[in-house]
């Protein structure tokens, strides 16, 4: 029996399709058709793939929340104003230095101008030789200020000079105390030792003076007799040779007694 129609039709309509694919098969097997396919379906289908990668938009209804959190974060903030800021701490100020006035003056201050202006004029009697004046005022001075050493070295020397050696040695020893620099007091020293007998300590601090002031003519005569009398006669006659030099008095006179000596 014969197919219905409809089912005839339908059955003639497969094999025709079947028919196609068999020969479009063959034709993209070498595969210069099947690009040109393919780049057709890309056209229509182009969109469609763009879309497929990429994150779809969310709906309106969704969306309007994080819309409006965006736009809150994007709007001008208002200003608060700022902290008011305290009173400034002011530091203490500065302590300012004592003025004194000339009624009023530093009690210390004052001794030792008084000592000073006492110790210059003992010097003024010590250049005249007039040994109880300058002894009397550089007492005097120090009794105003104990720690001016220029008067302690001019009340040693005085001793030195009145021939009282052993009571000068302590006024002198104070004066290089207070000031190792004090030449006069260095040379006195040495002097004063060399009368005691010290000849070693008095050699030492003529020494110690010239290395100060090389061109002192009193210290090289007087370092001249230590050495003679320690029984170095070269180095006395050297000391006495620039001490004459020097034109210093008494040179000569030391340099031929030290030349005469066997």
């Amino acid at each position: 029996p014969t197919a219905p129609p409809r089912a005839a039709k339908r059955e003639r309509g497969r094999l025709r399709g079947v028919a196609r694919e068999g020969v479009g098969a063959k034709m993209f097997a070498c595969g210069c058709c099947r690009s040109e396919a393919e780049a057709a379906n890309a056209q229509d289908f182009g969109e469609i793939a763009k879309d497929a990668g990429d994150a779809k938009p969310a709906p309106l209804a969704k969306a309007a929340p994080v819309v409006a959190a965006v736009e809150a974060a994007a709007a001008p903030q208002p200003t608060q104003p700022p902290l008011e800021a305290g009173p400034k701490k002011s530091k203490p100020p500065a302590a300012q230095p004592r003025r004194v006035s000339a009624k009023g003056a530093d009690p210390k201050e004052k001794s030792v101008k008084q000592s000073h202006a006492l110790q210059k004029k003992g010097d003024d009697a010590f250049a005249l030789n007039d040994w109880p004046t300058a002894l009397h005022l550089y007492s005097e001075a120090l009794e105003m200020n104990p720690e001016n050493a220029s008067a302690w070295a001019g009340r040693g020397g005085v001793k030195v000079r009145m021939g009282n050696a052993p009571e000068s040695l302590p006024d002198l020893d104070e004066a290089i105390r207070l000031d190792r620099d004090n030449l006069f007091a260095w040379r006195d020293r040495a002097e004063a030792r060399s009368k005691i007998g010290d000849m070693n300590g008095a050699l030492e601090d003529f020494n110690h003076k010239l290395s100060l002031a090389p061109a002192d003519g009193r210290a090289l005569v007087g370092r001249g007799e230590v050495k003679l009398k320690q029984g170095d006669r070269e180095g006395a006659i050297a000391d006495f040779q620039l001490g004459a030099r020097l034109t210093y008095p008494g040179a000569a006179q030391w340099l031929e007694r030290a030349k005469m000596q066997a």
